[in-house]
């Protein structure tokens, strides 16, 4: 305990303001210039996470060069790394069905109760608060400390004071709608400033005779600036928080200290603009200096903190790994994604990445880990794994709409259904339907066959009608409807979140009725599939629309035999892929497609298509066909901006390729040319382009996409 008999004691109070609050960054280099002591700190949202990490030891240089290296992007969003995700959660994204989804259960929609669970930011503040990891009550911290907080249910003020510093800091932060609340002793808390949003009363209730209170809430807007549904919200939100602020102001004696720190108008959600924040907070509080020097102390008299020791942090030995596992998951299924080796030190990257791996699995509302020692006195880790409360029952909407602006359109209308997490090994049934541009109702049941989900078998019956053009020579010679019903069984294995080896068949039975033209001579209406695929898939791309690294193949071998149920015997070999290099907002990407044709007689419905954006943009999409395929594109786009919620992107792509009925007109004499100009938006609605294509023949052609604009035309 500090010795304060000898002079007044002194509390800071630090106020929320979302990103505003690190501008507390820049009053607590101020503070410590100036040899203020600081006897008790009590924090609300932003002004919490500042508060509680100063108070466990960090200096404010620390502080801010710990703030200016977040990546705010990833901390402010549950999406784990796509590379961590499974192989099967992959796959579905290349579906076109918007990316939210809905909890359908007990016959009523469910939402989550905020956008943002809060899944990175307790891996960020777990690894900050390594150090004081052991520490229950908030009284022995380097600097006595209370957290704000609001409960969700009373709507009455929370002082946390004790318990874990992290989730406390995690529920004075947790804006209602945007972040889950925080469950602390059955009560549901959020954020604090609903309740104190200058928490200068807390901070004199712990005892102290002088208080500094920090105000960065956001001004009140003006009728000019109230242009929009967003800044109606952000100004309902300044209602609630300015009221009990300016009840705290108005508390304050004439003994004490309101710092409000010019911020230039700076906006609550520009958390890029850290040291922006920070170094005004410093230069605006500087002026004041000489007001606060009246508190200052010689150094030898200041109040002795416990300073943080960084490195040791980095040298915490496992002994043990305990899994508290809340969902009907196997135990195994989760402790076979942690990397983690027992006596060594925690490598937090590698834990971090393994908690990703474990979220990838779809079932958890949050998964934590939490530093504790056995009655032996050994040091282990804790993952805690909490299920969604709004599963195991989902359901998705899927659009996707083309238009290339010469009379071709298509669209389609999708619903899905998901039933995730049936047994202990994470067996899932999902069921699509879809019409417009196909029509189909299918039954897929994905189902791991060991206690890690490396091996699965997936069985799936189908009924389907989709339209194939049949071209010749760059003529359109047939439309064509194919429909039937079908059913496959895949039997595979996922050697890791980027790879997968699998083995399927399928049995399809059904016609092409000829909707104009003719079909080629020979070609059977019948449609009678039976086929045996090897596939090897490796996806490592961090988006799947718009990459900027990692690689993406599909390699693939088809046996087909009239013993298996096909009309006749062939075999085929493809790939696609791409690979994907970046440079700051600059991306470019390699993408090849090859398709190739054992037999000199493949049916119709199996022959490969080229036509499209990105796929010889100048043509219109599966205007080009036959039984080989050789597809070489260069892409380069650029990102526009960096907003999560859409971004946008421009870029060019240039293309070589074509198919041909025979090996024998293989050449690179005989390869096509094309360029496109594109724009894009990763939209809550899915990937968005509009292109222009040019064809060294002279054809052009304007594209519009919402959905996956890629999908190979195979049956």
């Amino acid at each position: 305990m500090h010795n304060l008999s000898a002079r007044k004691r002194v509390g800071l109070a630090l106020g929320g303001g979302a990103a505003r609050g690190l501008a507390h960054i820049g009053v607590l280099s101020v503070l410590e210039e100036a040899n203020i002591p600081i006897d008790y700190i009590a924090g609300t949202s932003m002004g919490a996470i500042i508060g509680g990490f100063y108070a466990a030891g960090y200096s404010a240089d620390e502080l801010d060069t710990i703030m200016q290296a977040m990546d705010w992007t990833a901390a402010l969003s549950d999406n784990p790394d796509r590379r961590n995700r499974t192989m099967r959660k992959k796959e579905l994204e290349f579906e076109s069905f918007i990316p939210h989804r809905v909890g359908y259960n007990q016959g009523s929609i469910q939402l989550p109760l905020g956008v943002v669970e809060g899944q990175h930011l307790d891996q960020i503040f777990q690894r900050i608060l390594l150090p004081v990891k052991g520490i229950d009550d908030f009284d022995d911290l380097s600097i006595p400390f209370r957290a704000v907080a609001t409960d969700l249910v009373t709507g009455d003020e929370v002082i946390l004071s004790n318990g874990s510093l992290a989730d406390a800091l995690r529920a004075s932060m947790s804006v209602p709608g945007i972040f889950a609340p925080v469950t602390s002793n059955g009560r549901m808390l959020v954020d604090g400033g609903m309740a104190n949003n200058l928490p200068v009363s807390v901070v004199r209730d712990m005892g102290a005779d002088i208080v500094i209170a920090v105000d960065i809430s956001s001004p009140m807007l003006k009728e000019e600036e109230l242009k929009s549904v967003l800044s109606v919200t952000a100004q309902l939100t300044n209602f609630l928080t300015r009221n009990n602020t300016e009840r705290q102001i108005n508390s304050l004696a004439a003994t004490d200290f309101l710092l409000v720190p010019e911020l230039a108008g700076g906006g609550s959600a520009d958390f890029a603009a850290a040291s922006e924040f920070a170094d005004l907070g410093y230069s605006s509080v500087m002026s004041h200096k000489e007001v606060l020097v009246a508190l200052s102390l010689p150094v030898e008299r200041l109040p002795q903190r416990t300073v943080i020791d960084a490195q040791h942090s980095d040298d915490y030995v496992v002994h043990f790994v305990e899994i508290n596992n809340q969902s009907v998951l196997n135990d195994e299924l989760i402790r076979s994604r942690l990397d983690i080796t027992l006596g060594q030190p925690l490598d937090f990257d590698a834990l971090n990445s393994s908690v990703d791996k474990i979220y990838s699995l779809d079932v958890f509302k949050s998964v934590t880990y939490n530093m504790v020692k056995n009655p032996a006195g050994e040091t282990g880790v804790e993952v805690l794994a909490l299920p969604r409360r709004w599963g195991p029952n989902y359901l998705q909407a899927g659009l996707e709409f083309s238009d290339d602006f010469s009379g071709s359109s298509d669209f389609k209308l999708s619903a899905a259904y998901t039933r995730n997490a049936l047994n202990s090994l994470g067996g899932e049934l999902r069921v699509v339907g879809s019409i417009g541009r196909e029509d189909e109702l299918s039954f897929d049941f994905y189902q791991p066959i060991d206690t890690q989900a490396n091996w699965f078998v997936q069985p799936k019956f189908f009924m389907r009608r989709q339209p194939f053009n049949v071209w010749q020579d760059e003529v359109q010679i047939a439309s064509l409807s194919v429909a039937g019903a079908g059913t496959s069984l895949g039997l595979g294995r996922n050697l890791s979140t980027t790879n997968q080896f699998r083995v399927d068949y399928e049995f399809f039975r059904g016609s092409a009725d000829v909707i104009s033209g003719a079909l080629p001579e020979g070609a059977d209406k019948k449609v009678r599939v039976g086929e045996l695929t090897l596939e090897y898939r490796h996806d490592s791309l961090n988006n799947p629309w718009f990459p900027e690294q990692g690689m993406f193949h599909r390699l693939g071998f088809n046996y087909a035999d009239e013993v298996l149920g096909a009309s006749a015997d062939y075999q085929q070999a493809y790939g696609s892929g791409n690979f994907a290099f970046s440079r700051g907002k600059n991306s470019i990407l390699l993408n090849y497609e090859l398709g190739y044709s054992f037999d000199d007689f493949v049916p119709v419905v199996r022959w490969f298509q080229l036509g499209g954006f990105g796929r010889l943009s100048g043509l219109i999409p599966d205007q080009l066909a036959g039984q080989q395929l050789g597809l070489l594109s260069l892409a380069y786009h650029r990102k526009l901006n960096d907003l999560d919620f859409v971004q946008a992107y421009a870029g060019i792509t240039l293309e070589t390729g074509n198919t041909w009925n025979s090996s024998d007109n293989i050449s690179f004499g005989s390869l096509r040319t094309s360029t496109s100009l594109f724009v894009g938006a990763r939209t809550p609605l899915g990937p968005l382009y509009l292109a222009w294509g040019y064809s060294n023949n002279g054809d052009s052609t304007l594209y519009f996409y919402l959905g996956n604009p890629f999908n190979l035309n195979r049956f």
